[in-house]
């Protein structure tokens, strides 16, 4: 019997939901392309799931995945109001998971709206709070299909992070636990970036663009204390014992 060519498994993967609220095409456009420019490493090729929050024609539906696709995003999905749009979804090679009973979580890529303090009121500390507006702490374990963004400053994971969990931030990513989803540090382009965990099991390490997948990881420090950092436009993983 031959060799088999391949084999299907299920995964979880963690994409972008673009919520289209309305479309006004020029408005639109300008809006995708300020916020790709916000975080380019980011956003450049990341896979969409386009969610119509009303219907919009198959033409607007065609001019949007286009409009998606000139400013390097990735349309493979899309729920929501899709009535009418089936043929036009098909045509394009996309699929519709309006049924699906994926949940989303909110991406937090915006630009955070800073919270004023009573200053007659005492404030309590906060679980996942930024430390002096440069470091993003989480205290809890990122799961699968969970995402966690640190705009402006480095990101701590005072846990594991699961396989199919993404973390990314501007600045530098430390990871007490196991990490085996995606970790992408330096993500507006900070090529000083590094990433620290305990214990290396993940699926892709980033820095500033330059990626490596698991396949590379397993050969470098897997299982093992590390660090991720750039070296002459390349990635390199050492050990931290």
């Amino acid at each position: 019997m031959a060799e088999p060519c391949f084999r299907m498994k299920g995964t979880t993967l963690t994409s972008i939901v673009l919520d289209i609220l309305k479309f006004e095409p020029d408005e639109f456009d300008s809006q995708l392309a300020a916020k790709v420019a916000s975080a380019p490493l980011f956003f450049t090729r990341s896979s969409l799931i386009l969610h119509f929050n009303q219907a919009v024609t198959p033409t607007e539906f065609e001019l949007i995945v286009t409009q998606c696709r000139r400013h390097k995003l990735q349309p493979m999905a899309v729920k929501g109001a899709t009535e009418g749009l089936r043929e036009t979804i098909n045509d394009l090679g996309l699929s519709d998971i309006s049924q699906s009973k994926a949940t989303d979580s909110a991406l937090q890529v915006t630009e955070p709206t800073p919270e004023k303090a009573d200053p007659e009121e005492p404030v309590a500390p906060d679980a996942e709070q930024q430390t002096a507006q440069t470091a993003k702490v989480i205290h809890r374990p990122v799961r699968s299909g969970q995402q966690i963004y640190a705009q402006g400053g480095d990101l701590i994971i005072l846990a594991s992070v699961s396989e199919g969990a993404e973390i990314l931030a501007d600045g530098n990513i430390h990871v007490y636990g196991t990490l085996r989803g995606r970790a992408l540090a330096g993500v507006k382009g900070d090529t000083q970036a590094r990433i620290f965990c305990q214990h290396l099991e993940a699926e892709l390490l980033s820095i500033a663009g330059r990626f490596v997948l698991q396949d590379t990881i397993q050969t470098q420090c897997w299982k093992q204390s590390a660090q991720a950092y750039l070296e002459e436009d390349a990635l390199m993983i050492t050990s931290l014992s």
